[in-house]
């Protein structure tokens, strides 16, 4: 199956390589002998888990999102989708806003304290319709703020 193979070879160029958009990522993979098109690409890199993130270093470029979706987060990710109205990185810490006057924020932030992931976040504090999220350091808080972006729907 060539999707399998072009699409370890796109996690393979993406964990390799800084690359910052899909046009370079195409480039890659016609070096290696597959032909895409950019909506391919785009396919591939939303089924991967592969998202643009910002660093302070490179820039923006794509990274594979390390938080990964499993059936136990179909819950938070649905919480995300429906509660959450904006998320926003300071430091090392996201706040979350959700909708306002409606306690959403605790219900959200018992979902994440549900499933811990300590490379990515230390612990959660919430209030009536804001949640702040704390992770051990920036990167790992940019990656838990792709996650829930990547969910955001616009109200």
């Amino acid at each position: 199956m060539e999707y399998q193979a072009r699409r370890q070879a796109i996690e393979q160029l993406v964990t390799k390589n800084i690359i910052k958009n899909q046009q370079e990522l195409i480039k890659l993979l016609n070096q290696q002998g597959y032909t895409v098109t950019q909506a391919t690409v785009s396919r591939d890199l939303e089924e991967l888990s592969i998202v643009k993130v910002h660093d302070h270093q490179v820039g923006t470029h794509y990274a594979k999102l390390e938080l990964q979706v499993t059936r136990d987060q179909w819950r938070l990710i649905q919480m995300i989708k429906q509660w959450v109205e904006s998320v926003t990185t300071v430091k090392f810490m996201n706040v979350v806003k959700t909708t306002p006057n409606s306690n959403f924020a605790t219900i959200v932030a018992g979902e994440f304290d549900t499933h811990p992931n300590e490379k990515l976040i230390v612990g959660t504090l919430a209030g009536n319709d804001t949640l702040i999220i704390i992770s051990p350091n920036e990167i790992a808080a940019n990656t838990v703020k792709n996650f829930i972006q990547q969910y955001l729907t616009t109200k």
